[in-house]
């Protein structure tokens, strides 16, 4: 089981960091199945085999449909996603509580998704690409690990024998930055409307 969610992460996770923006619907749906699919495999550890890939493939169906059906309001989520974070932050270094926090906090939410919106284009770009080299990077340290394969990765199923120590964490992200990094150039470089 780990295998095949190991190769599902992969293939989704390099589609989606190459070609994101491209077939930016398609790459939604993908990551959706792999998102419901890697959740429900999840849930369903303890069930038999069958349970648990028949169940998989069901939520990662569902979900992928709820994705494909929700595209054109992702990168304005991210935004929004963007705009929190940066609130909270906000509202932590400055001791803010109650209606102040709630008040910066929706009001950067409101603004991150209209920076979302107004940068759809780089917002699908640097989405898909970071997210699709960790998924890929994830995909690659399911695979070593249900082949029995030490890579210095850390192992999304939690299966493998390695210690998921500092080092590994930091090569993993390294990885990921560099893959997603190339996956942001190639989308770049590859689509005629970049600015």
């Amino acid at each position: 089981m780990a295998l095949l969610t190991g190769l599902i992460f992969l293939v989704v996770g390099l589609i989606a960091c190459f070609f994101g923006k491209r077939l930016y619907r398609v790459v939604l749906a993908l990551t959706g199945f792999g998102v419901g699919y890697y959740a429900a495999s999840a849930a369903l550890v303890s069930q038999s085999d069958i349970i648990q890939i028949v169940g998989a493939i069901i939520a990662g169906l569902i979900v992928a449909v709820i994705f494909w059906s929700l595209y054109k309001f992702a990168y304005v989520v991210f935004g929004v996603f963007l705009g929190l974070a940066v609130g909270v932050l906000i509202g932590n270094a400055f001791n803010l509580d109650g209606v102040v926090y709630l008040i910066v906090a929706i009001v950067l939410a409101v603004i991150g998704g209209v920076i979302g919106s107004s940068l759809a284009d780089l917002m699908i770009r640097l989405a898909t690409a970071f997210g699709g080299a960790s998924q890929a990077i994830s995909g690659l340290a399911a695979i070593a690990a249900a082949l029995s394969i030490t890579l210095p990765l850390v192992d999304p199923s939690h299966s493998s024998t390695v210690a998921h120590d500092s080092t590994a964490a930091i090569i993993t992200i390294v990885l990921v930055i560099i893959l997603g990094v190339v996956g942001y150039i190639f989308q770049t470089r590859n689509d005629p409307d970049a600015a």
